[in-house]
């Protein structure tokens, strides 16, 4: 008779110590209440990992709100990520950008990014100030400022539209096309 009770008294138990188990299985929402649990998601869905021991994001993360990850240990971003807000990654290791949905501006100011994906759509600024990005992508879409200061930039990409003003102070970008389609102004000016 002790031990049916003894049985009853753990069946709960085990019950709740199953329910974790089953979600190892999924990183991504493991890795959210995780995050949550830990104070780095807010009631809005913001994401703030600022100077967080955290070095990966698993596939498939999603943010309703914004992500910020500045001065993280995150070298590198799983394909499909999904930022509903801005996106922050200045003062980080990562190299490149996979391709990402983001809502709104972009960070990358004092990183290590060499590559942008084709056909990037910037909901907000684009700051690349002080990267060692030689290129910018095809098709590339900026509705607010593209920052491209003290980056080693030589030309600017025919088919890119910026929606705001364009700064190249320190690059080496000598002319622009008048072709190009920018909004406002390029700064400082240069020759067309």
């Amino acid at each position: 008779m002790r031990a049916f009770f003894v049985g009853l008294f753990l069946l709960p138990i085990a019950m709740i110590v199953a329910e974790p188990a089953r979600a190892i299985n999924e990183p991504a929402s493991q890795f959210v209440q995780d995050l949550r649990f830990h104070g780095y998601i807010d009631n809005y869905g913001n994401v703030k990992l600022r100077f967080a021991p955290i070095t990966a994001l698993p596939a498939g993360f999603k943010t309703k709100g914004y992500l910020d990850i500045e001065a993280s240990d995150i070298v590198r971003l799983p394909r499909g990520l999904d930022v509903g807000g801005y996106f922050n990654a200045a003062n980080t290791a990562i190299r490149q950008l996979p391709r990402m949905k983001v809502g709104g501006y972009i960070n990358l100011t004092n990183t290590a990014i060499t590559r942008l994906p084709p056909n990037l759509v910037v909901r907000g600024d684009l700051s690349l100030v002080n990267t060692p990005l030689t290129q910018l992508p095809r098709r590339l879409f900026v509705e607010g400022n593209l920052y491209l200061t003290n980056s080693p930039i030589e030309k600017i990409p025919d088919d890119i539209y910026v929606g705001g003003n364009l700064y190249i102070r320190g690059t080496e970008i000598q002319s622009v096309s008048p072709d190009l389609r920018i909004e406002g102004q390029v700064l400082p000016s240069v020759s067309q």
